[in-house]
């Protein structure tokens, strides 16, 4: 029997796995494919936010719910000390491909507002690519770590 506090430090564990794996590998991609070039306009911030946050999303969600679906079919944890989902996350779909795909919708249109948002505010209208990995650290490991205990709790 696994405790409730178990399953939150399981949930944490792996949320963290992600945010920090996506905080290393998408800057140095970044990096990588814009190595060529000094600065990168907002249409290609935007373009490359909305790439990075359906492949990261649907990969982060397929990954997180493809282990826990494991470790319950195995027996890890008891189902009464397991937490809900909640009224809205229980109306989502449970396989890993489709909650990636509604997950990935959300983040696209969140990140866009912000990214448009936060340009206009402060002016930006380009990034130069040392700034661009930063800027993709911070979100990117954001977003997988909400997406990672979304799709986690969602399975639940």
């Amino acid at each position: 029997m696994v405790s409730l506090s178990s399953i939150d430090s399981y949930i944490q564990k792996q949320a963290l796995a992600a945010a920090l794996i996506n905080m290393v590998v998408n800057p140095i991609l970044a990096f990588v494919i814009n190595r060529n070039v000094d600065s990168v306009a907002l249409s290609g911030i935007i373009i490359d936010t909305i790439i990075t946050s359906i492949v990261m999303t649907w990969l982060v969600t397929f990954f997180s719910a493809a282990d826990i679906n494991r470790k319950l079919r195995a027996g890890h944890f008891n189902n009464e000390n397991l937490p809900h989902p909640g009224s809205i996350m229980s109306r989502l779909p449970r396989q890993g491909v489709l909650l990636g795909a509604v997950l990935f919708i959300f983040t696209v249109l969140i990140m866009m507002i912000l990214t448009v948002s936060i340009s206009s505010l402060f002016g930006i209208t380009e990034l130069s690519i040392e700034r661009l990995a930063l800027f993709k650290a911070i979100y990117t490991s954001s977003v997988a770590y909400f997406t990672a205990r979304l799709a986690i709790l969602r399975q639940l």
